[in-house]
């Protein structure tokens, strides 16, 4: 049997800083000249994740070709615990198929191109149930969105048990397009963000009429952002555990600048959630749930956006979560700052353009959506915080900086 410790060096594996008891291949279909299947990773603590894996990815194309050969809508590839079902949409250019090519880069999933034309994003880590990339994009080409890719298809894993797995989709490919990242890093552009502050009202009004799980209050993480603090500043554990912080040279000085402000800072937060004075799109609705520059592009036809996967490390009941459309504004926003600090500009008046293209497209005025979104700002630099000081030490100075500020 096949030895697939090597994934546990992956980009896309989540269970770093876990240490892997075992990991076997519970299922499998062959097809492509491959075979497609599900590994399960069990870790000293008796934990359990699957992840999906394809043998020889360089046969991604011969997959896809017999999974739609024949013009076929559906397929479905019975293994020893369940079947493989690949469903397609409307518009799937079958005839590039085989042309389908693994990209070299990889984050918390792996992705698959043929250029301008079709783009296969294989999920890694599986949970089942119902996806939310899946059902967002959808529901976007339902209802004639413009501003996201195309939705092609999808695969599946149905497991004996009756549990569904989407392992990934198939969607539109824009060639030539350029990151927003890298575009707002090259120039703070107020008009494109104009723009992108336009799609984004737009994106948010046809989600509006998508179901989701409950909404909750969500409260920003200031237990574990005081712990990650006395870590940096004293090296004690604080009970936490795995987590290192490596000597960014100002670290522990901004650390300590953070630490002696958090009682100021959880006060400064802003007690508006629920308000019944805010606007219906205010209101929970389905949302993007992880939107910064990264998840869009800036295309001749205008931004497209991206990934409505949410937050990878959350599960699908959180990341179909009815929230405030303002979760998604103060991403953005924190996105912008980003930016403005790894290419030492000015974002004011690309977050103002921002606010002001959303203003024009749904009707709510800039102040309201500065009173509505100061709460998920602060939130968003609280994780952003958090996340820094466990994996990117040398990043922390950008949130610290606006903590502090708030």
């Amino acid at each position: 049997m096949k030895n697939f410790s090597d994934i546990s060096s992956k980009r896309w594996f989540m269970g770093k800083g876990k240490k892997v008891a075992s990991i076997q291949e519970i299922d499998a279909a062959e097809l492509g000249d491959t075979r497609i299947l599900i590994l399960q990773v069990t870790f000293a603590d008796g934990s359990k994740d699957l992840y999906s894996y394809i043998e020889d990815e360089s046969r991604i194309g011969s997959l896809f070709h017999e999974a739609f050969a024949d013009g076929a809508c559906v397929s479905i590839f019975p293994s020893p615990k369940g079947y493989f079902r690949f469903k397609g949409a409307q518009g799937l250019p079958t005839n590039v198929l085989r042309n389908l090519k693994p990209l070299t880069t990889e984050q918390s999933n792996s992705a698959f191109f043929v250029p301008g034309k079709l783009f296969f994003k294989l999920f890694r880590r599986l949970q089942s149930g119902l996806h939310p990339e899946a059902e967002i994009l959808q529901h976007l080409a339902q209802n004639e969105f413009s501003g996201s890719p195309a939705f092609y298809g999808s695969c599946e894993y149905h497991s004996e048990s009756g549990e569904t797995f989407t392992l990934g989709i198939l969607e539109q490919h824009f060639q030539g397009a350029t990151d927003a990242w890298a575009y707002f890093n090259q120039q703070m552009d107020a008009k494109a963000a104009r723009e992108l502050g336009a799609e984004t009202a737009r994106m948010h009004k046809v989600l509006k009429g998508l179901d989701g799980t409950d909404p909750i209050k969500e409260e920003p993480p200031f237990e574990k952002l005081e712990e990650l603090l006395k870590i940096a500043t004293t090296g004690k554990s604080c009970d936490a555990e795995n987590i290192a912080i490596d000597g960014a040279k100002n670290v522990a000085e901004e650390a300590v600048r953070v630490l002696e402000a958090l009682p100021r800072i959880k006060e400064s937060l802003p007690k508006n959630e629920g308000d019944a004075t805010l606007p219906p799109i205010f209101q929970p609705q389905r949302i993007h749930g992880d939107f910064h520059l990264g998840q869009v592009l800036k295309t001749p036809e205008g931004f497209k956006i991206l990934d409505f996967e949410g937050e990878p490390t959350r599960d699908l009941d959180f990341r179909r979560r009815l929230r405030s459309p303002a979760v998604d504004i103060a991403g953005m926003l924190r996105s912008f700052r980003y930016a403005a600090a790894t290419s030492r500009k000015d974002c004011s008046a690309v977050e103002v353009a921002f606010l002001e293209g959303y203003s024009e497209e749904s009707g709510i005025d800039t102040a309201h959506l500065q009173k509505a979104a100061a709460p998920y700002v602060l939130t968003k630099a609280v994780y952003e915080a958090c996340y820094e000081l466990e994996f990117r030490p040398d990043w922390f100075w950008i949130p610290a900086e606006d903590l502090i500020k708030s």
